[in-house]
């Protein structure tokens, strides 16, 4: 296999196709048939039928639109996917050279306008008209490189890839289509069937093309166009070009069976797509052994012709083979979308249908899904780690497996929900910690600045290095000195990823210890600042005598007559949900005789009475502590755990955090307040799902306020990345567009050829039998 000569320049890659020829359903089938050496059927007898829907045509303009131009556009639109090229998000310049045949289209509608009451003669011009073949794919895909229209009668298709090729070599675009379709009426078939065809071809820069990591189906070595009266000037050119000899390739011409079939480019769209497939394949009919010798590339010709003795030539290459690292098994996302429920569900089933039978590397696959795609309404996800148990989800039919919704108009905003003590375990986010550099470099960062201060490496309680480090860590764990920088590290390094992947916060709140996280998100402290502070906020907690909290399931109002001296309410966090804080002693004999058996009382896993008069000897250092950092007003919109409503620049003011130190969490009071952002998604971002639970029992938040959760429960053994990449999927259903870039952390990927779009088409007959 040849090496890529970074020097050479001028060779150009194929890095997408799709075709629609009689006697096959698609493109995949139309590749198995070309790779058999079978020519097209008879006819097409699909050739009217078109998905206007998708591109945004109405039926009346359907109708009088020619079916070579609804064709084209159509495989333009699935040789671009192919390619997994998204003009909505990709930043190259892409042109369109395709042409077709002369028809009677625009003769009949004319002949039958009194039936098209919404159609004048310059509509039929438009859509009927061969000028504006190559433009319509442009407008309709929003492609911003030339659109050129080539009519070359049968050489049709080949000279649209010459100068496809051309343009690319010049640098008129980054990414050139190539394509040429034929609709006309069968004359020996049944009314409305057809015949020719239509097929396209998606170019690019064989260097960029690798650079890129675009899957390369074939190489075009050299072209070359002409009038030729018989003595192969044309073909000699393009060998010469490319810079290879006669006896190094398998010519493949494109027939024409008679006078009329040299006008129907059919005949050269599939002498070049058999010449792509036959390369890659070996499977060329009619080849040689010379394709095959050890260390030289499988090469065919193509030559086709039109009248008068117009020609043109490619010359096809065999593609490099690249080399790759194997990519690593690890969790991935995989994006499924369509502009409708059925073509959804027809799109999940070829995609795992097509998984089964050609098994491709899952992170490649959701690469492409990712960047390769438009990102329509309707949409559907799996979390999957490996191939098989992708193509097992996509295959299941069960919603569980594969999550399912219909993005808004506007992505929903998305409030970060910041827990307190309570989810913390030693191990949390140790995936995150091993697999994601930019988390680890967070958390790294943590506990640099945090060493000195707790005498212990906070990495040892992400990631202990054995069983002894393990109960080493959970005996720091349990005390507040260290749990709590623990916890502010991981949601702090865990807002900060979920950031870089494109998830911003409309909004923060935090639930006691959460809010110093939730501050620092939001810009109010500084990182070493926040972390300083929760370090020293630690320290002084756990200088303070034992504490404990309990919850209790009824009302803030009938709780407080139950109480006995020493104890308060140390949070509110529902309607019928408070916690009790005070002395542990105090705590536990409550819990014990709390007359009421049908109300559930269970101690907390929180080793201290927060929020309890038990903390005041602490307030006027801690006030102090604050006083001496820099505080400033909140970039993004907090809604405060102490009052329950919207905080301003009263945040900055270390009083504020006195006063939160003390007085007792109102977390139900700012889930109200969350209800009343619209269809807003709260996201859990730190360990466990407590939040998670408050929000989804609280009567204000609705089905229309998704409630998600980042990481497992203590007590759960799902993969972290599994449930993590599973929040990012539910908030991409609902809008949100992450950058995959970022997720996949700079790691190689490829684009794969993968199903594309499942059109819904209906047929469009014009008034008059044109056909």
């Amino acid at each position: 296999m040849q090496a890529i000569d970074p020097e050479d320049d001028t060779r150009v890659a194929v890095i997408g196709t799709a075709a629609r020829l009689p006697g096959t359903a698609d493109a995949d089938a139309c590749h198995a048939q070309l790779a058999r050496g079978d020519g097209p059927g008879p006819v097409l007898t699909d050739a009217h039928a078109f998905d206007n829907a998708y591109f945004g045509l109405s039926p009346g303009e359907a109708v009088i639109t020619d079916p070579q131009a609804r064709m084209l556009l159509e495989c333009v639109t699935h040789a671009l996917q192919d390619a997994a090229v998204n003009p909505a998000r990709a930043e190259a310049v892409i042109g369109v050279y395709a042409g077709g045949s002369t028809t009677p289209y625009a003769a009949g509608l004319r002949r039958g306008i009194r039936r098209l009451p919404h159609a004048d003669d310059w509509q039929i011009r438009i859509a009927a008209g061969p000028d504006f073949l190559a433009a319509r794919p442009a407008y309709k895909l929003g492609l911003t490189g030339p659109a050129v229209t080539v009519q070359g009668a049968g050489a049709t298709m080949p000279l649209a890839v010459h100068h496809a090729v051309q343009a690319l070599l010049a640098g008129d675009c980054d990414i050139a289509v190539a394509g040429a379709v034929t609709v006309r009426p069968a004359a020996d078939g049944p009314d409305p069937a057809a015949v020719g065809g239509c097929g396209a071809l998606v170019l690019k820069p064989l260097s960029a093309a690798v650079a890129d990591g675009d899957r390369v189906h074939a190489v075009i070595r050299g072209t070359a166009a002409g009038r030729d009266g018989g003595e192969g000037r044309v073909g000699r050119r393009a060998r010469a070009v490319a810079g290879v000899g006669a006896d190094t390739v398998v010519h493949v011409t494109a027939h024409a069976m008679d006078g009329a079939g040299i006008t129907d480019t059919t005949p050269g769209v599939t002498a070049l797509l058999k010449a792509v497939t036959g390369v890659a394949s070996g499977t060329l009919p009619g080849d040689t052994d010379d394709w095959r010798l050890p260390g030289r590339p499988r090469r065919a010709e193509v030559a086709a012709s039109g009248p008068f003795g117009m020609c043109a030539h490619v010359v096809v290459e065999e593609a490099p083979v690249v080399a790759r690292p194997e990519p690593e098994a690890a969790w991935q996302l995989l994006p499924l979308s369509a502009r409708n429920e059925t073509a959804l569900d027809e799109f999940t089933a070829r995609l795992g249908d097509s998984l089964s039978h050609a098994p491709t590397p899952l992170p490649d696959v959701a690469w492409t899904l990712q960047t390769g795609r438009a990102a329509e309404t309707h949409r559907r996800f799996v979390v999957a780690r490996t191939t098989a148990d992708a193509t097992a989800a996509l295959s299941s039919g069960k919603r569980r497996d594969t999550p399912t919704g219909q993005a808004p108009r506007e992505p929903r905003p998305v409030v970060f929900t910041f827990p307190g003590q309570g989810g913390q375990h030693v191990g949390m986010a140790r995936a995150l910690y091993r697999t994601q550099p930019e988390f680890r470099a967070d958390i790294d960062a943590c506990a640099v600045h945090a060493r000195e201060a707790l005498g212990i490496d906070l990495r040892d309680i992400v990631d202990p290095a054995d069983a002894a480090a393990t109960v080493r860590a959970e005996t720091a764990l349990s005390t507040i000195a260290v749990g709590q920088p623990a916890v502010f590290a991981v949601e702090y390094a865990l807002a900060r990823a979920l950031m870089r992947w494109g998830v911003r916060p409309a909004a923060v709140v935090g639930h006691s210890l959460g809010a110093y996280a939730a501050a620092c998100v939001a810009g109010v402290f500084t990182f070493p600042d926040a972390l300083a502070l929760v370090v020293e906020r630690g320290r002084l907690l756990q200088s303070l005598p034992s504490g404990a909290m309990a919850a209790v399931g009824l009302p803030e109002a009938e709780v407080l007559p139950l109480l006995p001296d020493g104890l308060g309410i140390g949070a509110v966090n529902g309607p019928e949900q408070v916690a009790v804080s005070g002395p542990a002693e105090l705590v536990e004999r409550f819990v014990r005789e709390f007359p009421r058996p049908d109300v559930e009382v269970r101690l907390l896993r929180i080793a201290t009475a927060g929020h309890s008069a038990l903390v005041e000897p602490v307030l006027d250092p801690f006030e102090t502590y604050v006083a001496g950092l820099r505080l400033r007003a909140p970039r993004i919109p907090v809604v405060s755990d102490t009052t329950g409503a919207w905080v301003g620049d009263e945040i900055a003011d270390p009083a504020y955090w006195r006063a939160h130190m003390r007085r007792a969490v109102r977390f139900s009071d700012a889930l109200d307040t969350l209800a009343g952002l619209d269809g807003a998604v709260l996201l859990e971002t730190g360990p466990g799902m407590t939040l998670t639970s408050l929000a989804r029992r609280h009567p204000a938040l609705a089905e229309d306020h998704p409630v998600l959760q980042t990481l497992p429960h203590p007590a759960d053994d799902t993969a972290e990345a599994r449930v993590l990449l599973s929040a990012l999927g539910s908030l991409w259903l609902e809008g949100t567009e992450p950058d995959w870039a970022a997720l996949h952390g700079g790691r190689d990927r490829r684009r794969v050829s993968l199903p594309g779009h499942p059109f819904q088409r209906q047929e469009f007959l014009p008034p008059l039998s044109v056909v």
